[in-house]
């Protein structure tokens, strides 16, 4: 058996069994919504079945981790690191202690030209600064797994960050622990296209008539919740929209149109977790107006290794306990898998020949229009119900 048994319906893009293939028999080609999955040559192939021990479809890895994870709140005490992460700055704290300890942190950077995403291996702060904050679409995770497993035979020490999909598939593609390497995971709401993210920062450049130069989603300039999306152009000029005025967000939230399809049923949901440490935004507790700013993190902590890895940056942190069900009362997204909206397939066909922002507000306004008819016939509906 070989990876073509799974449909792409299944395939996450994690791109493992194309790093364990030896005889490069397995290629990624993008479909019409822009996502990829494997394409085996089949005259190439030596039918070792690697590439199956390395699919998390195929070959789900169990660590014994907790059902039940201990759940902390976080705040980094370095107000400007806080506000430039995407939520409390508890990734930053964690890398940064890795690294001053001599580790090596993988992780999730945009491509140097900001048309996408690659992850990357770093010892550095450049690094660091690179994989900090969050990129909202599919990242190329292409020879990821076979540079932290080079890295951990060498004796490196390396903390590896990414979505629950990617960490499960690094744990297939590697086959057994090392007691060198830690791992993150982040509350994944779905992995959105690439090709939509292209559509998105094309339109922005013609309008403004230069490349991107710098994105940042979640932007805190209107503050945390405001989910604010903050664009920095070559020629100095800058955009930023809110939750409400924002194309991507709304696309992403509101409309789910660009979901990949796997995300509708992830095998990498509830508990226990695949990843020693498990993170995201705090949602849902009790905040105070200067936290609604600046942002809090929720952290999970999964076993012991996940428990060390936090001790190591506790100098660097405002840490309070809560409860598993604090966590999963303002995070749905730990147990259940996304709804792909119902414009989606329509989404993917009109953004090839018209401008993003367009599709997105004619579908995600036509979803709200539909939202208010049917609140207006549930009204008139009960209404109607009491006068008989």
């Amino acid at each position: 058996m070989m990876v073509d048994v799974v449909s792409k319906r299944e395939c996450v893009g994690c791109k493992a069994c194309g790093d364990i293939c030896p005889v490069n028999a397995i290629t990624f080609p993008e479909d019409q919504e822009g996502f990829w999955s494997p394409a085996i040559d089949l005259d190439v192939c030596i039918e070792c079945d690697k590439c199956e021990s390395a699919c998390l479809v195929l070959s789900r890895r169990d660590r014994g981790n907790k059902s039940q994870p201990d759940v902390l709140s976080t705040i980094n005490r370095d107000e400007q690191i806080r506000y430039d992460s995407t939520s409390g700055g508890l990734y930053p704290a964690l890398a940064s202690a890795f690294l001053e300890s001599g580790g090596w942190i993988i992780g999730c950077a945009f491509t140097p030209d900001m048309q996408g995403a690659e992850f990357i291996a770093s010892s550095s702060r450049d690094g660091l600064s690179r994989i900090m904050r969050s990129k909202y679409f599919q990242a190329d995770t292409a020879g990821i797994y076979a540079t932290t497993k080079r890295l951990l035979e060498q004796g490196e020490r390396v903390l590896f960050s990414g979505c629950p999909c990617q960490v499960q598939a690094l744990y297939c593609f590697l086959g057994e622990e090392y007691a060198n390497l830690l791992t993150v995971d982040f509350i994944c709401l779905g992995i959105n296209s690439p090709l939509a993210y292209r559509a998105f920062i094309s339109e922005l450049e013609n309008e403004h008539h230069s490349p991107v130069k710098e994105v940042r989603f979640k932007d805190k300039s209107a503050g945390w919740t405001q989910l604010g999306t903050k664009i920095v152009f070559q020629n100095g000029e800058e955009e930023f929209h809110g939750k409400d005025s924002d194309p991507w967000v709304n696309a992403y939230v509101v409309g789910k149109l660009m979901v990949r399809p796997s995300c509708t049923a992830c095998p990498c949901k509830g508990f226990p977790r695949v990843a020693d440490l498990s993170f995201g935004d705090f949602w849902g507790i009790a905040l105070s107006k200067e936290d609604m700013r600046k942002g809090v993190s929720v952290a999970l902590i999964n076993n012991e290794r996940g428990r060390s890895l936090l001790e190591e940056s506790r100098d660097m942190l405002e840490v309070m306990r809560y409860t598993l069900e604090d966590a999963v009362g303002g995070n749905p997204a730990l147990v259940r898998s996304v709804d792909r909206g119902q414009d989606a397939e329509e989404f993917f066909e009109r953004i090839h020949y018209e401008p993003y922002s367009s599709v997105v507000w004619d579908l995600v306004g036509r979803r709200k229009r539909l939202g208010l008819l049917g609140r207006i016939v549930s009204k008139m509906r009960s209404i109607a119900d009491k006068l008989r």
